[in-house]
């Protein structure tokens, strides 16, 4: 079966990044020479998705849509500036051969924000990816989740395993022996030492749940403690690449640097101003 759809959840208000989220939608700030945004849409391009739908919110949708959208303003004013047109060729690449779609958050949470777009996937099988999670892994966490798919179809999620000082307080992942997921437990109780990352391959069966899944106290409805309804079903895979969590002023940093000191030209310069601060 072939997977070509992807959604991307983009329904926060970036207010841990306040004042710079006041005017710019944390997903199209900047990542070294990339909106963040970008960054997750050629991931899922370079893994052979071609539909992206977007769960935005009024605050970022007219932006991001015109971002991903053909500017004839800019290229005419380009057309006899080869130098710069190349500067566009990546971004254009991924905007001519793949197709969007934008649409508002029905309920609250994670699960809410995948729920709105229910109607608007095709296959069984679609991606789910994260807005705040930016992953700089050799092979994209999206591919290495659809070759698994290839070789016993599933549902996978991507895990990465950490340190007991790094995990978080809740939601740690515990798996059985052959990597299934069946629980997500607080860090004082047994578990695999793995955090749940946003990179899903879901299948559709995932919306059925919808009135039997806990509502938390903030009134959201969260995306993880629906995979334990399927057990045995879901897999976890555990990757071993660069993980930003974007949402916070340090992750966004942090990822920056990363993704910036990937760039031959910049990288040395760079090198050379850390040294001098630290």
């Amino acid at each position: 079966m072939k997977i070509d759809e992807g959604i991307i959840l983009l329904g926060g208000m970036g207010t841990r990044l306040l004042p710079l989220t006041k005017t710019i939608p944390k997903e199209m700030l900047p990542i070294y020479d990339v909106p963040a945004i970008f960054l997750l849409v050629e991931e899922a391009y370079n893994s052979g998705i071609k539909k992206i739908i977007f769960v935005v919110t009024k605050h970022n949708r007219k932006i991001i849509e015109n971002f991903f959208s053909n500017d004839i303003y800019l290229n005419n004013f380009l057309k006899n500036k080869p130098d710069k047109q190349k500067l566009l060729e990546r971004i254009n690449n991924v905007i001519k051969n793949m197709d969007f779609k934008y649409i508002y958050q029905n309920f609250k949470g994670t699960y809410g924000a995948l729920y709105s777009a229910k109607k608007y996937i095709k296959n069984d099988y679609f991606i789910l990816m994260y807005g705040d999670d930016l992953i700089d892994n050799t092979i994209p966490v999206t591919k290495e989740l659809l070759d698994n798919y290839k070789k016993k179809p599933n549902m996978y999620v991507a895990i990465k395993e950490k340190k007991l000082e790094n995990l978080p307080n809740v939601g740690i992942v515990k798996l059985d022996k052959d990597n299934n997921i069946i629980d997500l437990v607080d860090k004082n109780l047994e578990h695999s030492n793995c955090e749940l990352h946003g990179r899903m391959l879901l299948n559709k069966k995932i919306f059925t749940i919808k009135n039997k899944l806990f509502k938390h106290s903030n009134d959201e409805y969260y995306l993880p403690y629906a995979l334990l309804y399927f057990k045995g079903e879901v897999k976890g895979i555990k990757y071993h690449g660069k993980y930003f969590n974007i949402g916070e002023k340090t992750g966004y940093i942090k990822a920056s640097i990363n993704y910036a000191l990937k760039n031959d030209k910049d990288k040395d310069n760079l090198i050379s101003y850390l040294k001098e601060v630290i």
